[in-house]
């Protein structure tokens, strides 16, 4: 991979600088993320991916009570 980078075979982009940077921003905060999503596809793609699974449980919301004696 370090071959790659340096070569130019593999390329960023995005700063990898500002990358950096925001992840040092990150840890010292007090609310650090468990998970950090870095750059708009992958935003995207997480974004995408959590809604379907919020649809597929909040489908199965009355099933869920259903089985809850009160």
């Amino acid at each position: 991979m370090r071959r790659a980078i340096s070569g130019g075979a593999f390329t960023f982009p995005s700063d990898a600088a500002k990358i950096a940077g925001a992840m040092i921003d990150l840890v010292d905060s007090e609310a650090a993320p468990l998970r950090l999503t870095l750059g708009s596809d992958a935003y995207d793609d997480v974004h995408a991916a959590l809604r379907a699974r919020l649809t597929e449980l909040e489908a199965q919301r009355d099933v869920a009570f259903s089985v809850f004696q009160k």
